[in-house]
């Protein structure tokens, strides 16, 4: 029999409602890598109520929207794959457990690739949130359904703001997490003579780990949209 403690926890405890998965891609050229982001969307309340006023539905306590940010895979491609071979096996990926759910949202980086890679995706029937990552401040709805014009500097900020925070989480025992630390360690930001902050890379180092999961956190991060749509990028 379970135990209905009356006794309320001394800190707000994440009650977990929903869960939706988002896919962030940041898709190579010839000599960098594809990279891919799963991150667990955990949309819940903080509640500070006791197990017994849960269970019986009295005297509650008001409970305070939440989520939780969780990267559950990270993986580099292999280098020297054609875009439809990309393409292929993003959508087999998307086609596994528990990311066959049609809330799964998929969000590309069609920046260095051109949108006629973009394209390629649209034909293997996904439909894809598509960004084009750009200089400046400013996101704006780029002309086309699911098309997004977003600055370097939102990306990596909402980033750095979600894992100082604590909102997001990165499993310990995934493979790529090390690299993905290293990546973030290796970002720099400078000031422009206008004074405009940017972010890169250090020399010789990569950054595809860390767009693709800025990707996904910015997905999840924005305010709620006006609409959000189905299968694999609408819901």
């Amino acid at each position: 029999m379970t135990d209905l403690s009356r006794e309320r926890p001394t800190e707000p405890v994440f009650l977990l409602r929903s869960t939706q998965w988002v896919v962030g891609a940041d898709i190579g050229q010839a000599v960098d890598p594809t990279a891919l982001c799963v991150l667990e969307w955990r949309k819940g309340v903080l509640s500070m109520n006791s197990p017994y006023e849960l269970h019986t539905r009295t005297d509650l306590l008001p409970e305070k929207p939440a989520q939780r940010l969780v990267v559950r895979h990270l993986e580099r491609l292999k280098l020297g794959l054609s875009y439809p071979e990309i393409v292929q096996y993003v959508k087999s990926q998307l086609a596994r457990p528990p990311l066959d759910d049609p809330r799964t949202v998929l969000v590309i980086d069609e920046t260095g690739v051109g949108r006629a890679v973009g394209d390629i995706f649209i034909e293997q029937a996904m439909r894809p949130q598509r960004v084009s990552i750009t200089a400046g401040s400013e996101e704006t709805s780029a002309a086309g359904f699911n098309r997004w014009s977003v600055a370097k500097t939102i990306l990596v900020s909402k980033l750095d703001a979600a894992l100082h925070t604590g909102l997001l989480r990165i499993a310990k025992e995934l493979r790529e997490a090390g690299p993905l630390k290293e990546e973030l360690a290796n970002f720099q930001r400078s000031v422009s003579a206008a004074g405009r902050q940017t972010y890169s890379a250090r020399v010789g180092m990569h950054d595809d780990l860390v767009l693709a999961t800025a990707l996904a956190v910015w997905w999840a991060t924005r305010p709620s949209p006006e609409v959000r749509f189905g299968r694999w990028g609408l819901k």
